[in-house]
């Protein structure tokens, strides 16, 4: 509600697919070239449907994961103008290019957390 307040409904939009840790995604891609330069018989798009499978599966058990903890959606997504910043619900973190729109959206989130954390204990 706090978002919406500081940025307006229209500009929050919901995450659907799930972020992968980035060392599991280079572990990946790294195993998709050892596979690419030891196997000369398939072709490429094989190859490429082979590890978009394996990313939507990883998605798939990332998403599992979240429900599981009670996280409806991976995280928010918050576009005004041209900024955009994305909040991942699991563990408050703020992605966002522009350094200003990004500190502005993590005190927000902060004072949230900050209103609601009575309730919790």
């Amino acid at each position: 509600m706090l978002l919406e307040a500081q940025f307006g409904p229209d500009a929050l939009a919901p995450i659907e697919t799930p972020r992968i840790a980035s060392n599991l995604t280079a572990a990946m891609t790294s195993q998709d070239t050892k596979a690419l330069k030891s196997s000369d018989s398939e072709s490429d798009s094989d190859d490429m449907s082979e590890s978009e499978a394996d990313i939507r599966e990883l998605q798939d058990n990332e998403l599992e994961r979240l429900h599981k903890l009670g996280i409806p959606v991976p995280g928010i997504e918050i576009k005004v103008d041209k900024m955009v910043a994305q909040i991942w619900l699991e563990d408050l973190e703020v992605e966002c290019s522009n350094k200003v729109f990004g500190d502005r959206v993590r005190v927000v989130v902060e004072k949230a957390v900050e209103s609601v954390a009575s309730l919790w204990l």
